[in-house]
């Protein structure tokens, strides 16, 4: 996650081959994947060694990892296929694309609707990353990008999101997290959240109150997959100064909703 205020504090040193941060394992991991194509979807172990240029104790190595999480599948030939993993990571690429093309002028319609920022986020293990983002520039001080990746339990996106998830699951993503604080507004403990979320569900929408960040506050509204699951978000932010639970019933929530809507139609959500 990267929330910084520009001027006062150093981005992340830039990545570097050979630097701390460069993980050669994981480098030759993505590189044997990477060299299955069309003329080459089953491999044995010396023909990956040949095609990679690794020894053959590297390859076993790595084949072994990556049978094991999904990525790699041997057949009875002992020839390796890209496993399922490969797969879903493909139709989620292609399916967040196609949102976000499909989505991008409802976005823009939105913006221009209530004259804040708009993001598109989707939820990314513990966190929602934002796929698009529609800035107003007086809140630009926050280096919020596309491809950031935010806390569920302090942003309105990941609080609507949240507010639909069952309490098992709840449970299981806070065993997972801490709830860090990143202000003095930043819900800590469960039972906070947790009665956060079920304001947020009687009231049909999410709002961050400077949780993340000092001065920035955001509505949000979830979207759904075709099996009724929350999977993304869509908020509206603005700066502390404009921003009352009045203006954001009065100007942002029916707009939301409706953007939000529109994007659980387009991923096929059957209605109740």
């Amino acid at each position: 996650m990267t929330i910084m205020k520009t001027g006062q504090e150093k981005a992340d040193p830039p990545f570097r081959p050979g630097s701390v941060h460069h993980l050669k394992s994981l480098e030759k991991g993505l590189a044997l994947l990477e060299s299955f194509g069309q003329d080459a979807q089953a491999m044995t172990l010396t023909e990956l060694a040949q095609r990679c240029g690794f020894h053959i104790s590297t390859v076993q190595r790595l084949t072994a990892t990556l049978c094991r999480l999904g990525y790699l599948k041997k057949d009875q030939s002992k020839r390796y296929h890209l496993g399922l993993k490969v797969i879903k990571l493909g139709f989620r690429v292609t399916q967040t694309l196609a949102l976000r093309t499909f989505l991008l002028p409802y976005l823009r319609d939105l913006f221009e609707e209530i004259d804040q920022t708009v993001n598109l986020f989707l939820l990314e293990g513990d966190e929602v990353v934002i796929v698009e983002r529609l800035e107003k520039r007086r809140i630009l001080q926050y280096n919020l990008q596309t491809g950031s990746g935010l806390p569920l339990y302090c942003t309105a996106s990941g609080k609507a999101i949240l507010s639909h998830m069952d309490s098992e699951w709840v449970e299981r993503f806070l065993d997972r997290v801490e709830l860090r604080a990143f202000t003095p507004h930043t819900l800590t403990t469960r039972d906070a959240l947790f009665n956060e979320l079920d304001i947020t569900r009687e009231r049909g929408f999410a709002v961050n109150v400077q949780e993340l960040a000092l001065g920035a506050c955001a509505a949000g509204v979830a979207f759904f997959d075709r099996e009724g699951i929350p999977c993304g978000a869509i908020s509206a932010a603005t700066p502390a100064q404009h921003f009352t639970m009045e203006i954001v019933r009065n100007r942002f929530i029916n707009p939301l909703k409706r953007t939000a809507e529109v994007a659980s139609q387009f991923l096929g959500r059957q209605e109740a």
